[in-house]
């Protein structure tokens, strides 16, 4: 196979890279090889990616811990004051999405990445020093301009170092994280407001103060481990590094065609009707996950439970909805599918939502066992939303849109969900079910759509006897 330039570093860096003298011309990478290969990126990269975006999330929702802590109390958030908070990350968080992929392909994700991760971290840390909500206020609207690009920014680099058929299972890894921060959050938190006042530090200050300082600790980790492409991967080998590049190669078409961010490119990926239908159906199911993560310890309290209780109540859900999601993205990888899983998993959360919605409130157990549909039916279908609008990019550039434009709709959703449950719709919180239940069911028929979509496209495709890039299911 003739050696091609690595467009994944010559786009992050605006150059080409060239062998190094003396290095023969790549030859395909066998089977054993390639798994050496694989569980490197995964070791090195996919591990390091998913723990970034577990502290992301968690510094994202720990306000909702925080709430129950004390939080509320101290800083005066009666009435709608807590939902304005949880706005005014939301709003800056989905603005800057897309244009931050879009900045993350051109400065290079192995710079741009580690210096978000310091300023969610400061601000996180900072954020313990707040004494009314204005500074609440203040703190959260920085933290979504910092947050706002850490997910379609790891998305993006996973697509760098993953060939498509890989990408389902290691984002679903990866965006799993954030049904795991429910659980380990929630944990963390308790343990973390248990430790004495030091100073102005204390209870659901300790939360925000300790998780900001892991992050920062991140960031300089990220900072020495995360390489601008395969090609630069220094816990690759020579060898392994030329064959990184080329097996890429395999899926992109275009891969040595585009080495700069041009307008065009960035107008074909936001017009793609695939791409933006992803976003679509991403947007209703992040609307349920946002809202289910930011309340769930609400919804369980109001079913009579005490507030710590209600913590420790909200792992067990958040628990399986991290192993479903996982086991889901690794069914999508190897029948190579992303439609299908959607189309089975979302039906689960549309259950569990219409179990809440239904069940009266003197049966508390039984929508607590609801709850175990819910949460796995929302969040497992989530990453593959993202990952199917990526695989249907065929350039770098296509693809840091495509993952851009999916997390900036998404987050229309995470604007929305602060009004979902308000609190003069306890305990029952009926409108807040339903809701859930619509967009699920809005998801769940924009996968359809899109299947039909996609399958015309690549019939007429192959009667034309077209070459190049296919699209996917």
């Amino acid at each position: 196979m003739p050696e091609q330039k690595d467009s994944t570093l010559t786009e992050s860096r605006g150059q080409s890279e060239t062998p190094s003298p003396g290095t023969s011309t790549p030859e395909e990478a066998s089977p054993s090889e390639t798994r050496r290969i694989i569980q490197k990126f995964d070791l090195h990269l996919l591990t390091l990616f998913t723990v970034i975006n577990l502290f992301s999330f968690i510094d994202r929702v720990n306000i909702g811990n925080a709430r129950l802590l004390g939080l509320q109390d101290d800083l005066d958030l009666s009435g709608n004051r807590f939902n304005i908070a949880l706005t005014c990350l939301l709003v800056t968080y989905c603005v800057v999405e897309l244009p931050s992929n879009i900045l993350c392909k051109i400065i290079g994700g192995h710079i741009y990445i580690p210096c978000l991760v310091l300023g969610f971290g400061l601000i996180t840390t900072c954020t313990a020093l707040v004494t009314d909500r204005g500074g609440l206020y203040a703190c959260r609207v920085l933290l979504g301009i910092f947050e706002g690009g850490i997910s379609p920014g790891l998305v993006f680099m996973l697509s760098l170092f993953y060939r498509r058929h890989e990408l389902g299972f290691r984002t679903s890894i990866y965006i799993s994280a954030s049904s795991a921060s429910g659980a380990f959050g929630g944990l963390l938190a308790i343990g973390l407001s248990k430790i004495p006042q030091w100073g102005l530090i204390h209870t659901w200050k300790n939360i925000f103060f300790f998780e900001g300082i892991v992050s920062m600790l991140l960031a300089s980790i990220a900072f020495f481990v995360i390489p601008s492409g395969p090609g630069t991967a220094r816990f690759l080998t020579d060898t392994q590094r030329n064959q990184a590049v080329s097996r890429l190669q395999t899926d992109d078409v275009a891969a040595g065609e585009y080495h700069r961010t041009t307008l065009r490119d960035v107008g074909d990926g936001l017009t793609s009707l695939p791409i933006v239908a992803c976003a679509i159906g991403f947007f209703f199911g992040n609307t349920c996950a946002q809202s289910f993560s930011l309340f769930s310890p609400s919804i369980i309290g109001a079913m009579g439970y005490t507030d710590e209780l209600a913590q420790l109540l909200s792992v067990g859900p958040y628990v399986a909805a991290c192993i479903l999601s996982i086991l889901t993205g690794y069914i999508s990888d190897t029948y190579r599918t992303r439609a299908y899983p959607i189309l089975v998993t979302a039906p689960l959360g549309i259950a569990g939502t219409a179990l809440l919605l239904f069940l009266p409130d003197s049966a508390p157990g039984a929508k607590y066992g609801a709850l175990y549909l819910a949460a796995p039916g929302i969040y497992a279908f989530l990453p593959l939303w993202i990952t199917w609008a990526v695989n249907n990019a065929p350039t770098p550039t296509g693809k840091a849109v495509a993952a851009g434009l999916v997390f900036s709709v998404g987050s229309l959703g995470g604007i929305l969900a602060p009004w979902v449950y308000l609190a003069r719709d306890a305990p029952g919180y009926r409108k807040g079910h339903a809701i859930l239940f619509a967009f699920l069911v809005g998801s769940w028929g924009v996968g359809v759509a899109l299947v039909g979509y996609v399958k015309r496209v690549n019939r007429r495709r192959d009667a034309g006897g077209a070459e190049g890039f296919r699209l996917v299911t």
